[in-house]
């Protein structure tokens, strides 16, 4: 029989949309928003990068080379920047509600049912020290601002100072969202592994169930390979050369070592859960054994044992399916679409060069 949801809560868990108060600015910018997630990004990636173009307009900075086809030094930082800072809060927007629909599934597999699954899925864990992580996150920014103009200044760049407030503001910005982003990764994922290690209730002969955490693993990984893929932008002018191999690598390293670490300790529960049951049920059979000569019933009993020990031998070890090892799988190749995509447009750039020539 399946979990069902109380009729008192379902409505409240499923239905009711949430609202903004206590909520970080993260999800409150797209709960205020009367638009979807992807149109609320679009229009923040163009507030952002409109006021870069607009403000580089009025100092005359070049933001599209004379060629029409590629952006200057100064128009391809700015525009991966916007899109840096627009994808971090949408990739945290993203994992966040789809936790919130897993909350049926997790409410079948934790002994506290409806309770513990809404707040493990809850948008922030009440552990998380925002105001902490905003600050240090504001420090690191301003100081690796100021670090990368004096880099310039020494190489002979200069850049009109609207234009260099915005860079510095995008760059204070983009740490704050990574400091912010790691506090509610840690404080979210302890209180997780807390919730799953002291309510996970494991059935053996419906371990499907357990795949909602796998599902929850590969999406914090494809959050890591998203922003990573949109970071390595930057480096995009460059040759495919062993750093940039490097940096793919060991991308695609850091996202499948989080998914596999996450899975290794469900992975743990479920082979001592295994384990337990399986000496549980071998202790019957040799209870029943030495009665098949003075219990007629013995025999019958023990055939249903054995199924059952086949049954429990052959539960799944891993909390996820096929589909969800290979979405993992195809999300590493995230990291090389700025490559590809750069060959491919200077493909056509070069081709449609000739063509007008």
């Amino acid at each position: 029989m399946g979990y069902a949801w109380p009729m008192s809560e379902a409505p409240v868990a499923i239905a009711t949309p949430p609202s903004h108060r206590g909520l970080p600015f993260e999800h409150a910018i797209f709960v205020l928003s009367p638009f979807g997630l992807l149109p609320t990004t679009l229009l923040l990636f163009i507030a952002m990068f409109g006021s870069f173009v607009a403000i580089a307009s009025a100092e005359g900075v070049t933001i599209v080379r004379h060629d029409g086809f590629t952006f200057s030094d100064a128009g391809w930082p700015a525009l991966v920047l916007s899109l840096l800072c627009c994808t971090a809060l949408a990739m945290q927007r993203y994992a966040r509600t789809a936790e919130a629909r897993e909350a049926p599934n997790y409410a079948r597999i934790l002994s506290g049912g409806t309770t513990s699954a809404l707040a493990i899925t809850t948008a922030v864990s009440s552990e998380a020290r925002l105001g902490r992580a905003t600050l240090m996150g504001v420090a690191f920014g301003a100081m690796l601002s100021v670090a990368i103009r004096v880099a310039e200044y020494h190489e002979g760049h200069t850049i009109p100072p609207g234009a260099m407030a915005w860079f510095a503001l995008a760059t204070t910005l983009l740490a704050v969202l990574f400091a912010r982003g790691a506090e509610q990764t840690r404080a979210g994922g302890r209180a997780y592994a807390g919730v799953l290690h002291s309510e996970l209730t494991i059935d053996l002969l419906r371990t499907d169930t357990l795949s909602v955490l796998g599902r929850s693993a590969a999406r914090h990984s494809l959050i890591w390979f998203v922003i990573s893929g949109v970071a390595c932008l930057f480096f995009v002018r460059g040759d495919l050369n062993w750093l940039t191999i490097l940096l793919i690598a060991g991308c695609a390293t850091m996202g499948i070592t989080m998914f596999a670490a996450s899975m290794g300790r469900i992975h743990h529960q479920i082979v001592q859960a295994k384990m337990a049951e399986l000496e549980n049920i071998r202790c019957r059979i040799d209870a029943l054994r030495n009665k098949l000569h003075e219990d007629a019933f013995a025999s019958a009993s023990l055939h249903g044992l054995l199924a059952y020990e086949k049954r429990v031998q052959e539960a799944q070890e891993w909390p996820f399916d096929q589909t969800t090892l290979a979405r993992v799988a195809a999300s590493t190749l995230i990291l090389t679409v700025p490559w590809f995509g750069q060959a491919i447009a200077a493909y056509v750039v070069d081709h449609l060069g000739r063509f007008a020539g």
